[in-house]
């Protein structure tokens, strides 16, 4: 499988997330935007926006005769998040005082598992590899969503044992997922009418632009730039970074699977903090400064970590 990484594919993708990102920071910096419509835009997107991206992105591209074993990559996603947690875990015992474990967890644990992978897929493979490769995608965002909008919302207000009901596991975007999946399943690919297909693609369309300003307001209301606890950022960016893909790549080397699920896989494993935390911490009260930072320094280290993973791994699993 041959693909073509470079700093500047990486480096032109992660650019522009920090040009949307940037204005989202100018808005809220000259005031043109406050907390509260921050915080409503950022519900807009868990309750509408989110959800109309992934009934519109499975609907239309994801079929189960295609993929029979298209359930790899969602589980593959919840084992990655909860293997980054308890390495984290682990790594909190040299941070006896720090006020945020549970966001220091989240963010050793959850990637940007959507835009920044599907961009570098977009500028690297022919059409024909790219499309099973979005398919890909789409399917471990999959397991990304059932953490990230069901339970992790729970863990981070510290409410997880006390509050728990299956009820919870029912947020818009698992909702979403799970009438996506059967609708497929029932009714077949691309079989959504246009009259309602098309306004629910137009609107999905708008989540990564919208979220992307949402986290650059963010970003500015809590100056990301200047992070106060520097040892556990530092710590967490070694572990999303470092030493979960080099732990990732080690499993993935001996195991029997198709070149192009290994890559997906591994591509997954070496991204950054993931964006959506900081939408989730926004309704959950949580350390916010600390997702912001981390959000932040990983993407920027990303752009030089990303390319040196990719080669070792071309180099490793021919």
């Amino acid at each position: 499988m041959e693909f073509s990484f470079t700093f500047h594919t990486i480096a032109l993708a992660i650019a522009k997330l920090f040009i949307l990102m940037f204005i989202g920071y100018f808005l809220y910096r000259r005031k043109l935007i406050d907390d509260k419509f921050t915080d409503t835009l950022s519900l807009m997107l868990v309750r509408a926006i989110f959800p109309a991206l992934i009934i519109s992105k499975i609907t239309g591209h994801f079929s189960f005769n295609e993929y029979a074993y298209w359930w790899i990559f969602p589980l593959a996603a919840i084992i990655f998040s909860l293997a980054g947690m308890v390495i984290a875990m682990a790594a909190l015992r040299f941070f006896p005082g720090f006020k945020s474990p549970r966001e220091f967890m989240c963010s050793s644990a959850f990637q940007n598992c959507g835009y920044l992978p599907m961009n570098l897929i977009l500028f690297s493979f022919a059409s024909g590899v790219a499309d099973r490769l979005f398919i890909f995608t789409f399917l471990y965002i999959i397991g990304f969503n059932i953490l990230m909008w069901s339970l992790i919302p729970l863990f981070l207000s510290g409410t997880l044992k006390s509050d728990f009901k299956v009820s919870v596991l029912f947020t818009p975007p698992i909702v979403a997922t799970i009438f996506s999946l059967l609708w497929v399943a029932f009714m077949g690919k691309g079989t959504i009418p246009h009259v309602i297909g098309d306004p629910l693609m137009q609107l999905g369309n708008a989540a990564f632009p919208m979220a992307m300003v949402a986290l650059g307001a963010y970003l500015c209301r809590y100056e990301a730039h200047n992070p106060k606890d520097k040892g556990p950022l530092f710590a967490a960016g070694i572990i999303k970074l470092l030493l979960f893909p080099a732990l990732v790549l080690s499993v993935l080397m001996p195991i029997p699977l198709a070149a192009e699920c290994k890559f997906l896989l591994f591509l997954e494993a070496i991204m950054p903090t993931a964006v959506s935390l900081v939408v989730i911490g926004s309704y959950t009260a949580s350390d916010n400064k600390f997702f912001s930072s981390s959000i932040f320094y990983t993407h920027v280290a990303a752009i030089f970590s990303i390319p040196l993973w990719l080669a070792l791994f071309d180099a490793l699993v021919k």
